[in-house]
């Protein structure tokens, strides 16, 4: 966006020829002309700040998720492995999220110096003194930050290495309880909500004590076996099967993006 005021944003200095000089200046640089000119009027710059800063903190939220499934506890998924890449000095077994530490960096950075371009917001008439200049080192460092939590998730997006098969184990963690809402649900249609509820909250409690497959301990329970036979239950106790519209979800995420990109 143009930004061609003179010195107080009056275009006085040019007479009568003022706007025709504006209008000429913008063809030039192929900037868009505003309604009038804009020293002190920073609404612009904080929108792309915020943008910035937003598209900085959606990288922080996926380098979290990352950091978290590397966790020796989960491992369900790792950064891209090379050689002495996230290796430690004193450890040598370590896999480090660098990539991940990167990005959650930058997103812990970008919303104090957002801060400080919105606070940058507040100058006086139409010619301010400290605002505008405290952007100048900010909005660079912005963009420098953002950059970097960007480069840091294509990284980590281009070779994320997922374990399905500790995925497995992670979901049996629980010995079936994890699928407890699924079957209280399919027996509430004919037991009622609270009554289904009950009778796989008792049953959840007995295998927690007895240290048992959730499965087992529902399926000695005669209301139960009146409602659903073993097939049934089984099937009730898959997680794959209880993935309810995320797929869906997914898909239409995808194809939102994709639409943005043939747009573009």
């Amino acid at each position: 966006m143009l930004q061609f005021g003179g010195a107080a944003g009056t275009l006085a200095a040019l007479n009568e020829h003022g706007l025709e000089v504006a209008q000429r200046l913008a063809v030039l640089l192929d900037l868009p002309l505003p309604d009038a000119p804009w020293h002190s009027h920073r609404d612009r710059l904080v929108e792309v700040a915020s943008a910035f800063a937003i598209l900085t903190g959606t990288c922080g939220k996926i380098a979290r998720d990352v950091s978290l499934l590397m966790q020796t506890e989960v491992a369900e998924a790792s950064e891209p492995a090379a050689a002495g890449r996230g290796g430690s000095s004193t450890m040598p077994h370590k896999r480090n999220p660098i990539a991940a530490a990167a990005a959650l960096a930058a997103a812990t950075i970008a919303p104090n110096l957002l801060a400080t371009i919105c606070a940058a917001q507040v100058q006086e008439h139409e010619r301010a003194l400290g605002g505008w200049q405290a952007e100048w080192p900010t909005f660079p460092a912005l963009a420098l930050v953002t950059s970097g939590a960007l480069d840091a998730i294509v990284d980590i997006a281009q070779g994320l290495e997922v374990d399905g098969e500790r995925m497995r184990v992670n979901l049996a963690a629980t010995q079936g309880r994890i699928m407890a809402e699924a079957v209280s649900f399919a027996l509430a249609p004919t037991l009622g909500k609270q009554e289904a509820h009950r009778i796989v909250e008792e049953a959840s409690r007995k295998a927690v004590a007895a240290e048992r497959d959730l499965q087992e301990v529902v399926a000695e329970n005669d209301r139960v076996r009146q409602q659903l036979t073993p097939g049934e239950l089984a099937k009730l106790f898959d997680p794959v099967a209880y993935q309810g519209a995320a797929q869906t979800f997914i898909d239409r995420i995808v194809g939102s993006l994709q639409a943005r990109d043939v747009k573009r």
